[in-house]
C-alpha cells in the first residue's frame, strides 16, 4: 500500500502560503443520490457499451479545439489549420476509469454521454469561472469508489470536484489544482461544517483524538479512518455491487445479490508488511555539508510515504494500522538511515515484513508441522524481517507457511482464516438446496487446482477436503516456496506444484490425475486480472466449481462476464454453462477503501 501526505504538524514540515480569501460563495443544489443501507454512494445503471469513443483501452481520443466563447475569435497558428488536441483516456479497469464512472453516475449518465456523443470535446473543458488555483466552497455530495468526495460546482455547467478528506454532507474549502474530464481535482483547505453521518469511528481524532492517525488527512494510505467500521463495509459492499454492474457486461438477473462484505477481526495493528521509502540527499546538500563541516541547512530527511495530491515523501514515525513489531522496528530503520543518509546516491524503499520467529527444527516431510503441539506465539515475540531474501514464518489456522520476504503474501494475517474457510464453504455448500442456482446438483469436486498459487495459500488450507491438489504458477521461485510448504505440512504426496506456461497453463494435469469433470479451481490473480487464453483454458478444462478471489473486483468482474457469456455460448448445443452463485467482499484493508472480492461460479446442466 501507498501513501500519499505532506509532513505532520510536528513543525518539522514546510508550511504552505496563506490561503487566498474568497470572492464569493454559491450555494449549489446537488443531484439526487441513492443512500444504500444508510450510505451514500453515486449510482450506477448498466453501462451503454458506446458510453466511450471506440469503447476504447487507454486509447488517444482527438479532440477539437474548444472555441472560446468570448467574442473575439481565437488566434489561429499560422500554417496549422483544424489544430487538434490529443486527450489520452484512463486505461479501462484502472482507478482513473473507475473514477471517471462515479463522475458520470453523480453527473448523470445521460448529462454525460450526451456530451460525449457530441464530439466537441467540451467534457474537458472545465466552467469558465472555475480557475485553477482558485478556493471554492462546496458541499460534499457523496464517496467515490476510492474513497474520496466528489461535489457539485455552483456554476451552469454540471461539473464535480474531487476532494480527499472529506464526507457527504460537509461543507468544504477547496483549492482546485487541475482540470480533468468532467471534473476538477482540489486540495482541502479546510472543513467548514462536519457531517455528523459518516464519523465517530474508532478513528476519528475529532472525537477520540488518542486514536486512529495523527498523519490523516495528509498521509493517502488511510481514506475512511473517522467512519464507523459497519459503514466502511458498507461502503466496499457498494463498490463490489457497482464493479458487476459497471464492468461484467452480464443482465443484472445473471448477477446475484451482493452478500455483506466480511470484517477484519482487526482493524489497527493488522497490517504485516509495509514499505516506507525516502529519496537520497540532493547533491546541492552534500556540498553545503563539505563547505560547513557538517551542518546540514535547508533540507531534511524524510522517510515515510507519499503526500496526497502533492510530490515528495512525507516524514512518518509510526503507522497506526502496522503491527507492532514493524512499528518498533521502523524506529531502528529510520535512525540507521539517517545516520547513514549521506551514503545513499539515490532514493530508496524500506522493507519490513511481520513473521513468526524461526523454527526451530524448521518442519520437514520427514518431521512435518504439527499445529497441536506448536505453542501460539505471542504478537510480542514476533520478529521485523528487513531482507528481501530472507525467510518469513506465517501461520494460518493448523498450517504453517514460509516465503521470501520480497515475495507476495496476504498482507492481513488475522482474516486469512475466515477468508479460506469461507472458500472452503463456498465449493462444499451444506446441501444441494443451499444452492439454488444448481439444479441438477452439480457433482462434488474431488481435486482442487490453485491457479497463480503462489507460496500455495489456498491449496494447502483447502487440502484436508480434497483427494489431490495441484498449484500452478508461471514463477518457478512461487513453485518451490509453495512445494517446501506442502512439505513442512506433511502433504507432500497428496499436493503437486506445477511451473506451467502461460499458453498452456493446465497442460501436465491430465497426466496427474487431474480432469475437469472432477475438480475445482482456484483463481487468485494480480491486479490486472486473468487474460484471454487463460479464460479460454479454463472454459475448456470445463471445472466444477470455480471460485475467484480478486484483489481487483473491477477486473474481476470482467473476468466473471467473460466466463459467463462464453460458457453460454459455447456449452449451449452440449447443454451445459457456468452461473455465478456468489459475490462477496473481504476486508483485508480496514480503514481504507480497498476491497477484495470472492466470486464463486458453478457449472450446471441446461
Amino acid at each position: 500500500m501507498t501513501t500519499q501526505p505532506p509532513s505532520p504538524g510536528s513543525g518539522t514540515g514546510t508550511s504552505s502560503p496563506p490561503h487566498k480569501k474568497l470572492k464569493s460563495s454559491v450555494s449549489a443544489e446537488l443531484p439526487d443520490v441513492i443512500p444504500t443501507n444508510g450510505f451514500t454512494e453515486v449510482t450506477e445503471a448498466p453501462i451503454k457499451a458506446a458510453f466511450l469513443p471506440n469503447d476504447s483501452m487507454g486509447t488517444t481520443e482527438t479532440i477539437p479545439k474548444a472555441s472560446s466563447s468570448q467574442s473575439q475569435a481565437p488566434v489561429k497558428p499560422k500554417g496549422k489549420k483544424n489544430r487538434k488536441q490529443k486527450r489520452t483516456l484512463p486505461e479501462k479497469y484502472s482507478a482513473q476509469d473507475v473514477l471517471f464512472h462515479d463522475v458520470r453516475d453523480f453527473l448523470g449518465v445521460e448529462y454525460v454521454d450526451g456530451l460525449i456523443g457530441k464530439k466537441e470535446g467540451s467534457e474537458w473543458e472545465a466552467p469558465e469561472e472555475l480557475k485553477l488555483f482558485e478556493e471554492v466552497t462546496l458541499t460534499v455530495g457523496a464517496f467515490t469508489v476510492s474513497g474520496e468526495s466528489i461535489s457539485l460546482f455552483p456554476g451552469d455547467k454540471p461539473w464535480a470536484i474531487i476532494t480527499p478528506f472529506a464526507h457527504p454532507g460537509d461543507r468544504i474549502r477547496a483549492k482546485i489544482h487541475k482540470h480533468d474530464r468532467l471534473c476538477s481535482f482540489a486540495d482541502l483547505l479546510e472543513i467548514l461544517e462536519y457531517s455528523e453521518e459518516y464519523r465517530g469511528g474508532e478513528g476519528d481524532r475529532r472525537k477520540y483524538p488518542e486514536n486512529g492517525c495523527r498523519y490523516f488527512g495528509e498521509c493517502g494510505g488511510c481514506q475512511l479512518q473517522p467512519v464507523p467500521y459497519p459503514l466502511q463495509l458498507q461502503h466496499k459492499k457498494r463498490t463490489v455491487e457497482l464493479a458487476y454492474q459497471r464492468f461484467s457486461n452480464l443482465h443484472k438477473d445473471l448477477i446475484p445479490g451482493i452478500q455483506d462484505t466480511i470484517g477484519s477481526p482487526k482493524q489497527w495493528g493488522y497490517r504485516t508488511k509495509i514499505t516506507p521509502h525516502f529519496d537520497a540527499p540532493p547533491k546541492w546538500i552534500q556540498k553545503q555539508l563539505k563547505e560547513s563541516d557538517g551542518e546540514k541547512k535547508g533540507w531534511e530527511c524524510r522517510i515515510g510515504f507519499e503526500r496526497k495530491g502533492r510530490p515528495g515523501v512525507m516524514d512518518i514515525e509510526e503507522c497506526p494500522i502496522a503491527t507492532p513489531v514493524l512499528n518498533k522496528k521502523m524506529t531502528e530503520e529510520r535512525k540507521r538511515v539517517q545516520n547513514t543518509i549521506m551514503s545513499f546516491t539515490r532514493g530508496a524503499t524500506l522493507l519490513l515484513r511481520d513473521s513468526l520467529p524461526s523454527p526451530d527444527p524448521i518442519p520437514s516431510s520427514s518431521s512435518p508441522f504439527s499445529h497441536d503441539t506448536a505453542p501460539i506465539i505471542p504478537a510480542e515475540q514476533h520478529v521485523a524481517i528487513t531482507n528481501h531474501k530472507q525467510a518469513v514464518y506465517e501461520r494460518v489456522g493448523k498450517y504453517i507457511f514460509s516465503f521470501a520476504a520480497g515475495s507476495f503474501f496476504q498482507n492481513n494475517n488475522s482474516i486469512l482464516i475466515p477468508l479460506t474457510e469461507y472458500v472452503k464453504e463456498a465449493i462444499f455448500p451444506p446441501s444441494p438446496a443451499a444452492s439454488p442456482a444448481s439444479k441438477p446438483p452439480t457433482p462434488t469436486p474431488t481435486h482442487l487446482v490453485d491457479t497463480y498459487c503462489g507460496s500455495g495459500l489456498f491449496g494447502i488450507t483447502l487440502s484436508d477436503k480434497f483427494e489431490k491438489v495441484a498449484g500452478v504458477e508461471i514463477s518457478h521461485d512461487s513453485i518451490v516456496a509453495a512445494k517446501k510448504n506442502a512439505e513442512m505440512n506433511g502433504l507432500q504426496d497428496k499436493t503437486t506444484w506445477l511451473c506451467g506456461k502461460a499458453e498452456d497453463i493446465f497442460g501436465g494435469l491430465a497426466e496427474k490425475g487431474f480432469e475437469g469433470g472432477k475438480s475445482c479451481v482456484v483463481v487468485d490473480p494480480p491486479r490486472k486480472g486473468c487474460d484471454e487464453p487463460f479464460l479460454d483454458q479454463l472454459l475448456h478444462f470445463k471445472p466444477l466449481t470455480v471460485v475467484y478471489v480478486s484483489c481487483n473486483v473491477h477486473t474481476q468482474a470482467r473476468d466473471v462476464g467473460y466466463l459467463i457469456r462464453e460458457s453460454e455460448s459455447r456449452g449451449r448445443e452440449k447443454g451445459w454453462k457456468y452461473v455465478v452463485e456468489s459475490l462477496r467482499g473481504f476486508d483485508l484493508f480496514p480503514q481504507t477503501a480497498h476491497v477484495e472480492s470472492v466470486a464463486v461460479l458453478r457449472w450446471i446442466e441446461n
